[in-house]
């Protein structure tokens, strides 16, 4: 038997501005058509929403995505029922937190520990309910002392931790975030995405808006893009994360995570991980060798360059292994590099790879990709620290394909 959506939105439409307004603008067009006056097709009041359909289920993950006015932040408006639609339908099937802004419904001169009662009764806890959780909250936060001080004294993190550990604690299915993890340190971004991830196994619905990619695609199971309004994707993240990005690179030249830029006139052919049969590999084994091909196509020949290569941990794009390597000049044509790392000892999880290549008066501003390879490691020990592994570097006269 098929899951009942637990949000469903059909054909939503959005404006904001007087509803007599628009009314007022046609009628006076009409006069102004019937008098030969000039006069404007626009009404001078936009859609904000054009049409928006779907539906998320129980566990999932919808990520909003898009450029800035697209939209993302009224659609999570709406359904927290802060303001209705203009057109179209809306419906919840469960209780909801929104983590639109943390400070929405924060009293400043109360205490952290005041505030956590009174956000929890606004969300319906009894007061039991809100005494047997105060501890998993308090907990969470790490705020320590500063719980029983005013919160006009916190600062932004400490706001960011107070609201988020309320929102995951109140056993709402559905929870709505936009954005509320921009601010904060890395240790406790880790935290609260580990923690939505196990809300998610055990059922609860996530809507998800942010302009971290990175963070899109480890939370989310689909995303939604968005723009001036208009939905133009909905389905695999991946897929969509990438729509995105090329839409701004249409935009800016180049995307807003700066994923690639060339100013040397290299092309990267193929990037890839190998085991001992050199055929390709995208999960590696914790503690084991890692064999890194690389393949350059060079179209001017170059002097003396700096080939850099890191893997970066996904989450927040950490570099965690860096390696700058010197070559001695690139004829034009193929170039084939192998880096191989022994016993490469990464915590399990998602990671990138990101390959530059710098030169001469262009040591900052060479050839950069970021995304240009995604791997998985697998494994059960939890590696701690910063480490420099050991690390062999050779040039190959074929690549993987030939």
């Amino acid at each position: 038997m098929a899951q009942t959506a637990v949000i469903r939105v059909q054909g939503v439409w959005k404006r904001y501005g007087l509803p007599l307004l628009p009314a007022i603008n046609r009628g006076w067009r009409q006069i102004k058509k019937k008098c030969g006056w000039p006069y404007w097709e626009n009404d001078g009041l936009p859609w904000a929403l054009q049409g928006v359909s779907f539906d998320v289920q129980p566990g999932e993950t919808l990520g909003l995505i898009g450029r800035n006015g697209s939209g993302k932040s009224t659609m999570l408006k709406l359904l927290a029922g802060v303001t209705p639609p203009t057109h179209g339908h809306i419906s919840i099937h469960g209780s909801m937190f929104p983590m639109i802004e943390l400070n929405a419904g924060v009293h400043m001169e109360l205490t952290g520990r005041e505030n956590i009662r009174l956000l929890g009764s606004v969300v319906g806890l009894s007061r039991k309910q809100i005494q047997e959780k105060m501890g998993l909250i308090e907990a969470f936060c790490e705020l320590g002392e500063w719980l029983d001080r005013p919160v006009r004294m916190y600062s932004s993190g400490m706001m960011v931790r107070l609201g988020f550990a309320v929102g995951v604690h109140v056993n709402a299915e559905i929870l709505l975030m936009d954005e509320v993890l921009a601010v904060g340190d890395l240790s406790f971004h880790n935290k609260c995405m580990e923690h939505l991830e196990a809300l998610r196994s055990r059922g609860r619905c996530t809507l998800f808006v942010s302009h971290n990619m990175h963070r899109v695609r480890r939370m989310c199971d689909r995303v939604l893009v968005l723009d001036k309004g208009r939905p133009i994707f909905l389905g695999d993240t991946e897929e969509g994360v990438a729509l995105y990005e090329k839409q701004l690179s249409s935009v800016t030249g180049q995307s807003e995570s700066n994923d690639q830029f060339d100013f040397l006139g290299i092309s990267l052919q193929k990037v890839a991980f190998v085991g001992e049969d050199n055929r390709c590999v995208v999960c590696l084994v914790q503690g084991e060798d890692a064999r890194l091909r690389i393949s350059f196509r060079v179209t001017e020949p170059m002097g003396d360059v700096t080939l850099h290569v890191s893997l970066l941990e996904s989450v927040e794009a950490v570099a965690v292994v860096f390696e700058s390597i010197d070559l001695l000049g690139l004829a034009v044509g193929l170039h084939h590099f192998e880096i191989l790392w022994r016993q490469l000892r990464l915590k399990a999880g998602g990671y990138a790879v990101r390959i530059g290549m710098s030169s001469g008066v262009m040591q900052q501003k060479g050839f950069r990709m970021n995304n240009a390879l995604r791997f998985q490691v697998e494994g059960d020990t939890l590696y701690r620290g910063l480490y420099q592994p050991e690390m062999a570097f050779r040039q190959l006269a074929k690549g993987m394909d030939d």
